[in-house]
């Protein structure tokens, strides 16, 4: 299969053209004045196809340095004249994982019985496989326990999931609910975990409880402060019998805001209760141990920070340690297949069988995986936060601190890579929240037209749990550690104030 010792492994940067290597790290600058920036051709990735599954590219800079994380950006897909400043919606796959779809693609639909076996056969460094008693062939096994290791689980404890929205309905459907249950959640969670539990409030009279938190987090908000909301909930008396859940997300898609799911999850156990965690932004930006988060279920998207493609995710279901929570399997598919009742079954094996999967799309999203976890999960994350740290400086060197919905927080707990602001006088008048929605989304379209093309997004919410609607607005920014570097977000800086001061409204300062 050739060398992996670097990004001259089969041509992966063929067809580029060293003019545009100049122009990919000179700046943005010198992107924006390239006449011919980077963009790779579709067709090439059928090229690469035909020579069989290719290997993570390895950087050959020294790690750390500014080389290698350029050298890291190539490994993507992105155009030079292309900003990609949303991963918090959706991440670029890279290119040798999307060259390793259309592989497995081709072996499934050349030979649906063995395909599994053929290509174990004809790469087995790049596709192991684990082979049952009966001599049955597994690769998704394989990737539950490659995942694992990288996650802190065990391999039985995970399920290669669709997305978070899957896992979320896998988690809300096995749980045995009954009334008198109890829901303790946010009012600013994703539909994802939102209409689940809707459904079990409806459906079995769970009650839920709905925690407010503020719109503005400010510095002075500490640990205790954000854990004594929760703990004034579990405290409250339940039926006999009656459950308590834990059900939030870990990091804040409206805001960016992350909660202290390591302390939350302990205290939720001190209770008695149990922890559903939303890590829809977890997975692929920060380095999640899932047995140090003490969690008992975690559900996440490939498709965003891991970059691992459309249709992806991964669940964890803690399968490990006293007081597992009740679980009747959550997949219908395999229910008369197993004792439901007992947990006396392997999440991995039991949920993971549901019809048939779209195991290259999940085999894909495993390849990004390995290939973050070969740069550094701990690196990228660093280095995310780090840019965003400077996003938040340049927000507040501009606009003041006051422009951002969660400061930079001198307690790490709180710290992500996503960053919510808005600039405009009235953010905290939810009289003018049409107008400024409104002047939001047209800087977006704006951004969108230019070159290089800018792609972020707006998030709206509620600013108090009884509030009837959305009353609140801001510009929402991922950094990712992978692609992002500090000269996109200075530029994006510039062109945002520009068109911040072309909606002639009055802002902060």
């Amino acid at each position: 299969m050739g060398s992996t010792t670097g990004f001259d492994r089969r041509g992966f940067l063929r067809g580029l053209g060293s003019t545009a290597l100049v122009g990919a790290f000179g700046g943005i600058a010198d992107a924006r004045a390239d006449d011919a920036p980077r963009r790779p051709r579709p067709e090439e990735l059928f090229d690469e196809a035909r020579e069989g599954l290719a290997p993570s590219p390895v950087p050959t800079a020294r790690r750390g340095t500014e080389r290698y994380w350029r050298q890291v950006r190539r490994a993507f897909l992105l155009p030079d004249d292309y900003i990609h400043l949303n991963t918090g919606t959706t991440g670029s796959q890279p290119r040798f994982s999307l060259v390793n779809l259309a592989v497995y693609n081709l072996y499934k639909s050349l030979d649906p019985r063995d395909w599994e076996a053929n290509l174990n056969a004809a790469s087995p460094d790049l596709f192991p496989v684990v082979t049952s008693a009966s001599g049955a062939v597994s690769g998704v096994a394989a990737r539950q326990a490659a995942i694992a290791a990288q996650y802190g689980a065990n391999a039985d404890e995970i399920v290669l999931s669709y997305n978070t929205t899957d896992a979320s309905n896998l988690i809300f459907a096995g749980t045995p609910w009954s009334a008198g249950d109890r829901i303790i959640t946010t009012h600013w969670e994703h539909p994802a975990l939102r209409g689940p539990t809707a459904w079990a409030r409806d459906q079995f009279g769970v009650e839920v409880r709905e925690i407010g938190l503020p719109s503005r987090f400010t510095r002075d908000i500490t640990r205790e402060d954000v854990l004594g909301l929760f703990e004034e909930e579990l405290e409250r008396p339940l039926p006999p019998g009656a459950k308590q859940y834990v059900a939030v997300s870990e990091i804040f898609y409206k805001t960016g805001l992350r909660l202290p799911i390591e302390e939350l999850s302990a205290l939720a156990r001190s209770y008695g209760a149990y922890t559903i965690i939303d890590a829809a932004h977890g997975w692929g930006q920060r380095p999640i141990d899932a047995h140090a988060y003490g969690a008992d279920f975690i559900a996440g998207a490939g498709h965003k920070w891991l970059c691992g493609g459309p249709g992806t995710g991964i669940l964890y279901v803690r399968n490990s340690g006293p007081d597992l929570p009740p679980f009747l399997l959550g997949n219908f598919f395999q229910y008369a297949a197993v004792d439901a009742q007992a947990r006396a079954y392997a999440p991995a094996s039991a949920i993971q069988p549901r019809g048939e999967a779209n195991t290259p799309a999940l085999y894909a999203m495993a390849d990004s995986a390995a290939f973050l976890g070969q740069i550094g999960l701990r690196d990228i994350y660093e280095r995310g936060l780090a840019l965003a740290r400077h996003l938040r400086r340049r927000v507040a060197a501009r606009w003041g601190r006051r422009a951002l919905w969660v400061e930079d927080h001198p307690d790490p707990a709180f710290a992500t890579a996503l960053t919510s602001f808005n600039p405009f006088v009235g953010r905290e008048d939810s009289s003018q929240f049409a107008a400024l929605g409104a002047a939001l989304g047209g800087v977006l379209r704006t951004l969108a037209s230019e070159r290089p093309k800018i792609y972020l997004r707006t998030t709206t919410w509620r600013d108090q749990p009884w509030d009837p609607a959305d009353n609140r607005v801001g510009f929402r920014i991922s950094t990712h550690g992978l692609y992002n570097t500090v000269e996109e977000i200075d530029h994006v800086i510039e062109r945002l104030a520009a068109a911040v001061d072309a909606t002639g409204l009055p802002q902060l300062s």
